[in-house]
């Protein structure tokens, strides 16, 4: 007889499905191919028998079963284990878990193609959801279950989703103000569902009432742009003769008073919308004519999709020559999304033979070095496929710049043979559209080693082909090239910080070419981009050029076009570096309030509220002091263990000196604050820290105290330090003014 196996439950079952899920991990992460992965996992579960005893082991199961390919097992663990384990629950929890498992059934019953049953999980969930109380039927569950009627072609039943979502949308007081969107929305995916089953009447009708309730929303409404874009983007297919007047209300909405990146940025979500509603109406020329400005990467893009959609218009047009050199400046670029497209492109064309040589080959050589799209070597060495496809781009057109480029950047990655790679990228470069920031690195870098440093930055300025390329090289500049040289060789810090600036300048002037006609390369319009430049730029000019007055107006540019914490920090800089009391104290509030809303994982207010404290003073402002002192002891608070071990002595500085302004104003506060301070200032030891709690001890009036604190200061100056010794007399004209105050505050009669 077989015995049989009793079944893996409890925790022994968590125990499996823990090792299970972290063996695929581990298994994902080595490549190994899904289709082995999967046949092993399907092996090791056959060989089981589990019970999944709660709701939570019964959904880690059937996923587990899904994973190994087997629906019908991944079935059973619903219907068996997952339907035993709901009715245990209490009565109060069960219809919402009941829902959890309709859901749960649809996958298996999609991978099985059950149609039948499929419909009648979808139908019953429906079911299921309208009978849950108002509380449990969240927003995200009616939309999981309409993409899943529509995954299905249920299509009536998701307009009724649709509905539903947007009754209890309708329902919630907080949404009040987002009513005419909801009824959009819901218009919208009506119009969707219509055109899925070519019911092109009633598509076109929903997508009128989706234009409508935005177009008569009244102003208690909140209707803005983005709106009327993302509407326009979901119609343009089914209803594109309704996107001029999504477009006109666009340009309506936008304020005059935008600023100019913002405006820029609408301009080419606008003329996205315009190329693919023409594209859609099938006036091809005209779509990529608007697809130029469309395909500019903005702030809000995480990739180059456009691109991609561009490299697709010009191969259905015949433009193969204009297809082949984007699909090599995506890949040689190194693209997100039209880099891969346009590798799989140049596959294509070179199977079929199309016009665009030697672009074509030099995507596959590139592409076949690029970490994104190496895949497309297959089993070949990096070294004989790129080489094969460079000699057939050379067998195509011998002597050209863009197969100069390639080439020298493979002899750098592949044997850092700079000295053969330097003419080649010198010949490159003098291309704009190749001198991206990659190549003109590597010639700089080329340029030095083979030159020396001085003789290279000695060399012609190379202008690079776009803003963004400007500033990565001014980055690259900056902060990586010491790692790209030997050991040994060194190169002038000021030169070099001065050509990174040159970048800085060039990327500058492009930025705001593009944003004063609209016209430029695709990647002259990011406004984030933009924003980083300014930063560093202005930091050039403010730290290695000593003028605050240069700097200012670009943390202002940088604000106004993406803002971020370090720009305020750099007004705040140049506000105290001029000597500007009042607006340095208005420059700190906002970095304070920006930071604590957005965000710092720098902000240091050790480094600048203590002269905030000194600009108060100045200005006779000492009651606000105490505020800024509070705001030094929140931001302690915040910190952990090991921040507070880092900050310590800054911290205790920044106090010290507030307490010291305080003291003016507020002498009994101050004291009472710098007595329970002072165990840490005498342990922080330092010269500046005792010289102020001194001074602020001088000032209420604690002159013995002063006196003895003067002289701890005194023995915390160390000899031969050129910063010890302005402490050093400071010191000692501090003990000085001790001794004359309270000479001073001696009745004349009393001259002992």
């Amino acid at each position: 007889m077989h015995s049989i196996l009793a079944p893996i439950s409890a925790s022994q079952l968590d125990a499996y499905l823990d090792q299970t899920e972290a063996a695929l991990e581990q298994q994902d992460d080595a490549d190994l191919d899904p289709e082995l992965i999967q046949a092993g996992l399907k092996a090791s579960m056959d060989g089981q028998r589990f019970r999944a005893d709660t709701l939570a082991s019964a959904g880690r199961l059937f996923r587990l079963w899904l994973r190994a390919g087997d629906p019908a097992a991944a079935l059973r663990v619903i219907e068996g284990d997952g339907r035993e384990a709901l009715a245990a629950l209490p009565a109060a929890e069960r219809p919402d878990w009941d829902l959890t498992l309709a859901f749960w059934r649809l996958e298996p019953l999609f991978a099985l193609d059950d149609a039948a049953a499929l419909r009648a999980t979808l139908d019953a969930a429906f079911t299921l959801l309208t009978s849950l109380p108002g509380a449990l039927q969240y927003d995200k569950a009616w939309g999981h279950l309409d993409e899943q009627a529509t995954r299905a072609g249920a299509h009536a039943l998701s307009r009724r989703c649709a509905a539903a979502r947007n009754a209890l949308q309708h329902a919630d007081p907080e949404r009040a103000s987002y009513r005419a969107w909801d009824e959009a929305l819901m218009a919208v995916r009506q119009a969707q569902s219509f055109a899925l089953e070519g019911q092109e009447t009633q598509a076109a009708e929903a997508a009128a009432r989706a234009t409508a309730s935005l177009a008569t929303a009244g102003p208690e409404q909140d209707i803005d742009v983005d709106d009327w874009l993302r509407i326009g983007h979901a119609l343009f297919q089914i209803a594109p003769e309704a996107i001029d007047g999504v477009v006109r209300q666009v340009r309506a909405l936008t304020p005059a008073s935008t600023v100019f990146f913002a405006r820029r940025d609408i301009d080419v979500r606008v003329a996205r919308l315009e190329a693919l509603t023409l594209h859609r109406q099938g006036a091809r020329d005209q779509a990529l004519a608007r697809l130029v400005l469309g395909r500019t990467v903005i702030r809000g893009d995480d990739d180059d999709r456009y691109a991609a959609i561009m490299l697709d218009w010009l191969l259905e047009a015949g433009r193969h020559d204009d297809a082949a050199r984007l699909a090599f400046e995506s890949v040689f670029h190194e693209r997100q999304v039209s880099a891969e497209h346009g590798t799989r492109a140049a596959l294509r064309a070179v199977s079929e033979g199309l016009a665009g040589q030697p672009y074509w080959q030099l995507a596959l050589a590139y592409a076949g070095m690029a970490d994104d799209t190496m895949e497309v070597r297959g089993d070949e060495s990096e070294d004989a496929y790129v080489r094969r496809h460079l000699a057939l781009a050379r067998a195509q057109a011998h002597a050209h710049p863009a197969i100069d480029a390639v080439e020298a950047l493979f002899l750098i990655k592949s044997a850092g043979d700079y000295q053969q790679a330097l003419p080649l990228l010198e010949t490159a470069a003098r291309e704009l559209s190749l001198a991206q920031s990659d190549v003109l690195f590597k010639l700089w870098v080329a340029r030095i080693r083979v030159h020396g440093a001085q003789a290279a930055l000695a060399m012609p300025f190379v202008p690079a082909s776009n803003a963004g390329s400007c500033y990565n090289l001014g980055v690259n500049l900056g902060y990586n090239l010491k790692e790209q040289l030997p050991e040994g060789l060194t190169v002038p810090k000021d030169e070099i910080k001065a050509l990174a600036a040159r970048y800085y300048e060039m990327g500058l002037a492009r930025f705001e070419a593009f944003v004063m006609s609209g016209e430029g390369n695709a990647r002259d319009g990011h406004a984030h981009t933009y924003s980083m430049l300014c930063n560093n730029l202005a930091i050039y000019y403010r730290h290695d050029k000593s003028d605050a007055t240069a700097a200012l107006p670009l943390h202002h540019k940088g604000i106004a076009a993406s803002p971020f914490s370090e720009h305020y920090q750099g007004v705040l800089n140049c506000h105290r570096n001029s000597g500007d009391d009042a607006a340095m104290i208005d420059a700190a509030e906002q970095l304070w309030h920006y930071s604590a809303d957005h965000g710092y994982s720098r902000h240091d207010p050790a480094d600048y509220i203590d002269d905030v404290a000194a600009a108060l003073h100045r200005l006779g402002r000492g009651t606000d002091i105490a505020i800024w002192l509070q705001r030094l002891d929140e931001w302690w608070a915040s910190l952990d263990q090991d921040e507070r071990a880092e900050d310590e002595k800054p911290y205790v500085r920044a106090v010290t000196s507030v307490l010291y302004y305080l003291a003016h104003s507020q002498p009994d506060d101050a004291m009472l604050r710098l007595d329970a301070m002072l165990p840490r200032v005498r342990t922080a030891a330092t010269p500046y820290t005792s010289r102020m709690a001194a001074h602020a001890l001088r000032t209420a009036g604690l002159f013995e105290r002063a006196q003895a604190m003067y002289a701890e200061a005194l023995r915390q100056v160390q000899p031969d330090d050129a910063w010890h010794e302005t402490q050093r007399k400071a010191i000692v004209e501090g003990v000085a003014e001790c001794k004359r105050l309270e000479r001073a505050a001696k009745p004349w009669w009393k001259v002992w």
